[in-house]
């Protein structure tokens, strides 16, 4: 290429620019309230998109066309409440299932990337965390899988920019 630009984000990624992700924090909304959640120790979240196929007269190629997404994600950490289990009884009692939204923020001070927060809304859990025994010298988690049905980019990432 003649006239290639140069990005001005750098010629290679500084270690000190990842992001350690001991520095995220979840909060969930639930009725209103904002409830940071402490016992969290993994999360993650992500996009799924479903491809269909189109096949074509005059090529080879199998090509794809998007169709829908999907939201889902996995949430645990340590059991330390009861909370969980009080929010699915009405649902297994005849009332209403619990639908709640999850806020996510990283920010590493030491990484040039800056903050990013994301709002997922029309959350639902997958499973219910009851109880996790094992006899050896570990501590009670839960772990469950969920899914979404709204996003928000509330803050973007600005260090890095393209």
């Amino acid at each position: 290429m003649a006239d290639e630009t140069v990005s001005t984000v750098g010629s290679f990624l500084n270690g000190r620019d990842t992001i350690s992700t001991k520095d995220a924090k979840v909060y969930v909304t639930i009725n209103g309230n904002v409830i940071p959640l402490i016992e969290c120790n993994e999360f993650s979240a992500k996009l799924e998109k479903n491809k269909e196929d189109v096949q074509t007269l005059g090529s080879r190629w199998k090509h794809k066309k998007v169709t829908s997404v999907e939201g889902t994600g996995s949430i645990g950490g340590y059991l330390i409440s009861s909370n969980w289990t009080k929010y699915a009884l009405p649902y297994v009692q005849g009332g209403k299932d619990l639908y709640f939204e999850i806020t996510f923020t990283i920010n590493d001070p030491t990484s040039q990337a800056g903050t990013q927060t994301i709002h997922l809304g029309e959350v639902n859990l997958n499973d219910i965390p009851l109880a996790d025994f094992k006899a050896d010298d570990g501590v009670m988690q839960w772990k469950t899988d969920f899914t979404f049905e709204q996003i928000n980019l509330v803050t973007p990432f600005t260090g890095f920019d393209l």
